[in-house]
């Protein structure tokens, strides 16, 4: 027993001997060497001296090749330097090694895990420089991501879902590089560094943009024009709206179009007339300065208005000129029962005042080759004792005093007074016309001045 008890006693002696010396062995290695398990920037340091750790983390780091994938497929690979990657880890990794206890009994047992710390510098501009330079060579002939967004169908709106596309973000790749070089992967997936629609069909501001022009595409909108009517149907509005990137507009030129054609229906500026005359019934006269017209370049903004309203509407149309009335007196006759009526043919001048016959006399129009111009036209002026000046026939000037001058058109042709006539009426314009106005009696045309107003249609036939 006392020797088997000897034995045993060497053995575990023997063991004790061994263990000891395995433990100041490893203590005294570790004193120099990182303990396993220690990784920096994702490479493993284990067993390794500070100088051949920095070695390897240089190789690993700098000096290395990383590859960029888009998923199963390798795009380019690229090192380190390339990418601006630098890394100064010397004194971080003396100081790990002095914090390290390489006489703790846990190393007998289990490797110390040391926390990652980033060592690495990356050159910005290198890398911007890098990825742009890459970038234009990988995203050529690349899909573009599109935006959800609102189209027309033939008669209703809908919102087109968001198009995933694969080309490359310059910031996201950027991103995903600089992740994968801290984590220590030189496998870098660029699959998830997509450019991403901005706008999803979900997007909070194109359902509303939706839910508008769907309300607008229902809207009816009537115009009164000189006592007619005229709709602006749904299915107008439909063909003139329009969703561009989430903002809703109207086709300004089909609108502009469209009063265009009710400014050739209605307005009667520029226009001839049928007019029922006192002598000779119903005659055509030509188109004077008198005449009203829409006016589309003011009327376009106010329609547009009207319809980005979101309500139906009624309005008159923005009108320029003379004649327009809210009640209308028939498609193409804007004179009314006021007006003055010269005719050549007959020598004569009537006025009518709210379709009531106030003054008729002969006049004396313009010679043959000064003739009076005829057409609608308005007294745009009433003005006592004027100085009528022009040129005769033999190439003189002359300059005639007048007690009374009411313009019609724009060349200098008017009605007034004229005292040198001696007579009125047949034939004697023929010879003794003027050069073009319309020569009344002195006592007649001091009555008409007092009568009518500026504005008044004188039709001239």
């Amino acid at each position: 027993m006392k020797k088997k008890t000897k034995v045993l006693t060497a053995v575990l002696g023997s063991l004790v001997a061994v263990v000891g010396a395995f433990y100041v062995y490893r203590g005294v290695y570790y004193q120099s060497h990182f303990l396993p398990g220690t990784s920096v920037e994702g490479v493993d340091l284990a067993k390794l001296t500070p100088t051949q750790a920095k070695t390897k983390l240089e190789d690993q780091l700098v000096n290395s090749k990383y590859q960029l994938y888009d998923k199963k497929e390798q795009l380019t690979q690229v090192s380190g330097k390339e990418l601006g990657v630098t890394q100064n880890s010397s004194q971080y990794l003396d100081s790990l090694m002095n914090k390290q206890n390489s006489w703790s009994l846990a190393t007998l047992v289990k490797a110390e895990s040391v926390e990652s710390v980033a060592l690495i510098n990356i050159n910005q501009t290198t890398l911007d420089q890098y990825v742009d330079a890459t970038l234009k060579t990988l995203n050529k002939d690349r899909r573009e991501s599109e935006d959800a967004k609102i189209i027309k169908a033939s008669d209703s709106y809908q919102i087109k879902d968001q198009v995933q596309g694969n080309v490359f973000s310059k910031s996201a790749v950027i991103k995903t590089i600089k992740q994968s070089i801290a984590n220590g992967n030189q496998k870098i997936q660029l699959s998830t560094a997509y450019e991403q629609p901005k706008i999803t069909k979900t997007n909070s501001k194109l359902t509303a943009e939706l839910e508008r022009i769907k309300k607008l595409d229902q809207i009816t909108g009537t115009y009164t024009i000189a006592g007619h009517t005229e709709t602006v149907t749904p299915t107008m509005i439909h063909q003139w709206l329009s969703d561009d990137n989430g903002k809703i507009s109207l086709d300004q030129a089909a609108m502009k179009a469209y009063l265009s054609s009710l400014n050739d229906k209605y307005a009667t500026y520029n226009k001839s007339r049928s007019f029922k005359s006192t002598k000779r019934g119903t005659v055509t006269v030509p188109a004077g300065i008198y005449g009203w017209s829409i006016s589309t370049a003011s009327e376009l903004p106010k329609l547009t208005e009207a319809i980005m309203a979101g309500k139906d509407f009624t309005r008159e149309p923005v009108i320029v000129g003379t004649g327009y009335s809210k009640t209308g007196y028939g498609t193409g006759n804007d004179i009314g029962n006021t007006y003055i009526e010269v005719d050549i043919q007959n020598q004569h001048m009537w006025v009518y005042i709210d379709g009531q016959m106030k003054i008729d006399t002969d006049v004396v129009t313009g010679k043959p080759g000064h003739d009076t111009p005829v057409g609608v036209w308005s007294i745009w002026k009433k003005e006592r004792n004027s100085v009528l000046k022009g040129e005769n026939g033999d190439g003189s000037n002359y300059a005639t005093k007048v007690g009374y001058w009411m313009p019609i058109d724009e060349t200098g042709v008017g009605i007034h007074d004229s005292s040198w006539q001696p007579q009125y009426g047949g034939d004697w314009y023929k010879t003794h016309g003027s050069h073009g106005c319309i020569n009344t009696p002195p006592a007649t045309v001091a009555k008409i001045f007092d009568l009518v107003s500026t504005g008044i249609p004188v039709v001239v036939f």
